[in-house]
């Protein structure tokens, strides 16, 4: 727990010095938001959940979202940069796995995409009166499926310590997410498609929750589908860690 701790704490004190970054994501998070707002997208979700407060639907998957992309993009970036200045030798004689360190990455994200959904909800109430609550359900709806999107995180991960340089991958991985999750409206079969990731049976969860109609069915699928997600992350993150390390990528960057 205080390696865990530790690892926070640090990545906590290095965002909090480069304070650019967190103005970035308020900046383009909220914007694009307000496209979608504006844009009217999300209409469908009227006649898919049965009721008019669509907008608000759209804005819970979206907040679904924001933490899927902090999960999945926490740990392949901080490895990319740690492999860049040398320090991940350091934590791989740690007394605990990769995988769990970087869980105190994880929380950290976590801390930081809470400080930047607060805003653009704010704003989106301001200017577009839209609000909504969190209630007990909804709340562990997101933090399961942030831990089954951590899973898909340590398999991008394993590919940065691998070839190291991976391109935008992250980046069509949240523009996949997006789309295909039923964040935004999509066809009812690529949602049949998609409910084996985690964002997918969340957003069902959590508007479902919302709406006060019946979620057990959505909820145990959503931690069966989050927990496979971590642990198939967990051993190809290992697995790549062990083909990297005898490959000798680790030496030298």
């Amino acid at each position: 727990m205080k390696i865990i701790f530790y690892e926070f704490k640090m990545d906590i004190l290095r965002t909090l010095r480069y304070k650019m970054g967190i103005v970035s994501d308020i900046v383009v998070f909220t914007l694009l938001l307000c496209f979608f707002f504006v844009s009217d997208t999300g209409h469908s979700f009227t006649e898919q959940y049965g009721s008019g407060d669509y907008k608000t639907l759209l804005l819970l998957g979206y907040v679904a979202w924001s933490f899927a992309v902090a999960a999945i993009s926490t740990i392949g970036t901080q490895i990319l940069t740690e492999l860049q200045r040398g320090t991940l030798f350091f934590k791989l004689n740690s007394k605990l796995p990769l995988q769990l360190i970087y869980i105190g990455d994880l929380i950290s994200a976590v801390f930081i995409q809470t400080f930047v959904i607060c805003i653009y909800s704010g704003i989106t109430f301001l200017f577009f009166d839209v609000k909504y609550f969190i209630n007990l359900p909804i709340l562990a709806a997101l933090i399961i499926c942030t831990l089954g999107m951590y899973g898909i995180g340590l398999i991008v991960a394993g590919l940065s310590l691998y070839y190291k340089r991976i391109g935008s991958i992250v980046f069509l991985i949240q523009l996949f997410l997006l789309f295909v999750t039923d964040t935004l409206p999509t066809s009812a079969i690529i949602i049949r498609i998609s409910q084996v990731i985690p964002l997918t049976m969340c957003n069902t969860v959590i508007r479902n929750s919302f709406l006060n109609y019946s979620i057990n069915t959505s909820f145990v699928w959503l931690c069966i589908s989050s927990l496979a997600w971590f642990i198939i992350g967990y051993v190809v993150f290992h697995i790549f860690l062990k083909c990297a390390q005898k490959k000798g990528n680790l030496l030298l960057y």
